[in-house]
């Protein structure tokens, strides 16, 4: 009784045992046969398909859409149909074609798990999804000669360092970086399809137009080996539109706003200094607004510039009335403080002196008080003339100040700097 449980147990084990091992060596690609055209071929996924000669995989992108391109993340996601193609010699067909034949069949859905497909990997990759609706979106197809061409259907978020030194003025290199993980140049290499890469005719972005697509290889040699990389660099320009709207337009506005204050009376400080609080206060938040959505980077960018300079125009002009107000008050002040002295020795000479000293000291004391009324008088014309000459300049210099840093603004950063993609390669 013990004896047949043992033997029992003993069998269960064995072919535990042998269903995993065939499951493991099917898993692996061992000497199996697949079914190809009808007929039963001996094949071995896990040999390359030219033995020690490396494989030719000929690589080309359709790109379907570009999804959000994110500055403070500084990556990007697109949309695309991925194909690779290859020579597979031991599926080519041995017999001449029937007529009527096509020279070409499509390959059952999961076959490309049971044949040797390039271990293609995005280098620059976040995160990656196949797609799978209606059903698995690849497709591989095998033509007489042996040729294999499979593609597949991706959304790939990659990593796109920036360079915002001239933003929003920036134009941006994107790459994406198509690398083997495993086989190294011994084993295959890479090279571009005739028509590399292809787009959607009308294809759009919320802020980018995308001006070339830039080839590079990208091989590089590691510790284990060299190992073939091809990159695409897409060149995207930023629309300046969306800019002027929200940024530039504004804060031409208030900076103009501030110069109102130059025509207002300089005596008038309640509507001056709104006016220059306002002007200030809304610059700044403007500046916070324009920039949240940018990372903290440690270079100055175009954009910090402009905020920068519009801020200091606001605060120079609520400045410019703080001094003129200043002048204008001291001079006021000394003017009472004058007529007031006047006032005093005029009654002090009416209480002492006799009506012939009167009489006498009139007309020395008229000569006098005139004078005196003089001296008092020019200091208050004196600083009004200068508050109001100063304003007078404000309103030429201020503008034609903040004309000279538009020309010198765009000029620099719309023509002479320019922009260089990362250095990524290999």
């Amino acid at each position: 009784m013990w004896i047949e449980t043992d033997i029992y147990i003993l069998l269960l084990v064995v072919i535990e045992t042998l269903a995993i091992y065939a499951k493991d060596l099917d898993a692996r690609g061992g000497d199996r046969t697949i079914k190809i055209r009808g007929k039963d071929i001996k094949y071995d996924k896990r040999d390359s398909p030219h033995g020690s000669d490396p494989t030719e995989v000929k690589i080309g992108i359709y790109i379907n859409t570009f999804y959000s391109i994110s500055e403070q993340t500084m990556d990007y996601s697109v949309n695309i149909y991925f194909r690779q193609t290859w020579y597979e010699p031991r599926l080519a067909k041995k017999d001449k074609r029937k007529k009527g034949e096509s020279g070409m069949i499509k390959l059952a859905d999961g076959m490309w798990s049971q044949l040797w497909v390039p271990d293609t990997t995005f280098r620059n990759e976040k995160k990656a999804a196949f797609h799978d609706v209606t059903i698995p979106n690849r497709l591989m197809r095998l033509y007489d000669d042996g040729k294999i061409w499979y593609a597949m259907k991706l959304t790939v978020t990659l990593s796109c360092p920036m360079n915002l030194a001239k933003y929003p003025m920036d134009t941006q290199f994107c790459p994406i970086m198509i690398e083997s993980f495993g086989y190294t140049k011994s084993t295959l290499y890479f090279n571009w399809w005739d028509t590399p890469v292809a787009t959607e005719d009308h294809l759009e972005m919320p802020q980018f137009r995308l001006i070339k697509s830039h080839l590079i290889d990208c091989s590089q040699n590691y510790s284990t080996g060299a190992y073939p990389c091809l990159q695409i660099n897409f060149e995207l320009k930023r629309d300046l539109g969306y800019y002027i709207i929200q940024i530039y337009m504004p804060s031409w506005l208030i900076v103009i706003l501030s110069w109102v204050g130059f025509w207002i009376n300089v005596d008038a400080v309640p509507a001056r200094v709104t006016i220059g609080l306002l002007t200030v206060l809304t610059t700044t938040t403007q500046s916070s607004g324009a920039r949240s959505s940018l990372p903290r980077v440690s270079y100055i960018k175009a954009i910090d510039v402009w905020m920068s300079v519009c801020l200091i125009f606001v605060f120079s002009s609520l400045l410019e009335y703080a001094v003129v107000n200043v002048m204008s008050r001291k001079q006021t002040q000394s003017t009472s403080f004058n007529m007031n002295m006047r006032m005093r020795r005029k009654q002090l000479a009416g209480m002492i002196g006799s009506r012939k000293a009167d009489n006498m000291g009139s007309g020395d004391e008229s000569s006098g008080n005139s004078t005196k009324q003089m001296k008092a008088t020019m200091p208050d014309w004196d600083g009004k003339r200068k508050a109001r000459m100063i304003d007078k300049r404000s309103r030429k210099i201020f503008p034609c100040s903040f004309l000279l840093f538009n020309i010198v603004y765009w000029v620099v950063y719309g023509a002479i700097m320019k922009d260089t993609p990362p250095v990524m390669g290999g």
